[in-house]
């Protein structure tokens, strides 16, 4: 299989940025509702998690994801999983990036180290599957 038609990439990225766009809704709208913890008991707490679902923020990230997996369909029926799959890995540093700018939440070197590193296995898979490794 040679290299992938530009299609299937750019549905990639797409299913990758809304995916991450949703991760961060989903967190979002999870700051919002409170305390889910199984204080107040386990029925309650799941009562409240059922109801945050139909909150706007939570909402968006749940559609997002349900989009981003018609898209990950239609790219697994054109391109190779072990193609396809490591690039969500992608997902992680724009979650991270989109975290730290939306969210303010901190990002340690570490983490950024570990980010570089995900962003190279990623070009080491690219650059693998371009040679018909």
């Amino acid at each position: 299989m040679g290299k992938p038609p530009i299609v299937p990439l750019v549905m990639i990225l797409v299913n990758i940025l809304l995916g991450s766009i949703g991760q961060v809704s989903l967190r979002y709208g999870a700051s919002k509702l409170g305390d889910l913890r199984a204080g107040n008991g386990i029925a309650a707490s799941l009562v409240m998690a059922v109801k945050g679902i139909f909150t706007p923020y939570v909402f968006l990230g749940l559609s997002l994801y349900a989009i981003s997996a018609v898209i990950w369909i239609l790219v697994l029926n054109q391109v190779r999983l072990s193609f396809a799959y490591p690039l969500i890995s992608l997902s992680y540093v724009l979650v991270v990036l989109l975290s730290a700018a939306i969210l303010h939440e901190r990002v340690p070197i570490v983490t950024v180290a570990g980010l570089v590193f995900i962003c190279l296995g990623v070009s080491l898979i690219g650059v693998g599957y371009g040679a018909g490794k």
